[in-house]
């Protein structure tokens, strides 16, 4: 990371509030994050999201969740601090969220970004499943996780990761129906960093080729944003 900006003033921009931990943080720090986040015109149409945006500024949680479910969660190593903007969407609130993960150092940040990749691994495949209750009603779900590479973000010839998760349960008895969703999210390694970068489809099962397009764009302008 760059040396910090005096950028204090900016964590008042228009929309966005300052999260703060309940423990004393490091001020300086924290407005540069706020100050070096991706805005709502960094984020493309196809995933029409509106201008007030969200900023939270916490201590980062030992290990980061990448997938699973109650048999089994694969994680990352958390750091030392975590930073997120996020932006609803006009579309049925579904918008998109850049989740920041600072490290001591960029060795840590290397060492966690490959054990990210690691991870990936172990989250790819299909999975399916049935619970049975006591009225006799059922909750089917399956799910479909790929992962892979995304060229167009690639810093210091390390190119980011990504993870497509499409999810659909289907239920009987009281409240039956059929739910949906396809979430996707792009991993980038930024000298300390690991930037996410998240869509959530909603009741969508698979999201556009443009929708997916458009958060990889995302992912490039927020480490923009965060080296600039």
């Amino acid at each position: 990371m760059k040396k910090f900006a005096a950028v204090a003033a900016s964590i008042a921009i228009a929309g966005v509030g300052l999260a703060a931990p309940a423990q004393a943080y490091d001020r300086e720090l924290y407005s540069y994050a706020a100050g070096h986040m991706i805005d709502a015109k960094d984020v493309p149409a196809p995933l029409s999201v509106k201008k007030g945006g969200d900023f939270g500024a916490f201590p980062s949680g030992k290990t980061n969740f990448l997938c699973g479910d109650a048999d089994k969660q694969v994680s990352y190593p958390g750091g030392n601090h975590q930073f997120n903007m996020g932006y609803d969407g006009r579309k049925g609130g579904m918008g998109v969220t850049v989740n920041v993960t600072q490290y001591a150092s960029a060795q840590k940040a290397i060492k966690a970004f490959n054990d990210l990749k690691k991870g990936l691994k172990e989250c790819e495949g299909p999975a399916s499943g049935q619970q049975t209750f006591d009225d006799g009603s059922t909750d089917s779900w399956s799910r479909l996780n790929t992962t892979g590479n995304v060229p167009l973000v690639t810093v210091a010839g390390v190119q980011s990761v990504f993870l497509n998760q499409n999810y659909e349960d289907v239920t009987t008895g009281e409240g039956a129906g059929t739910y949906s969703s396809d979430t996707y999210n792009v991993y980038t390694l930024v000298n300390d960093v690991i930037i996410s970068t998240f869509h959530y489809s909603g009741s969508e099962l698979n999201m556009s080729t443009k929708e997916r397009r458009a958060v990889n764009q995302v992912a490039f302008n927020a480490v923009t944003r965060w080296v600039d």
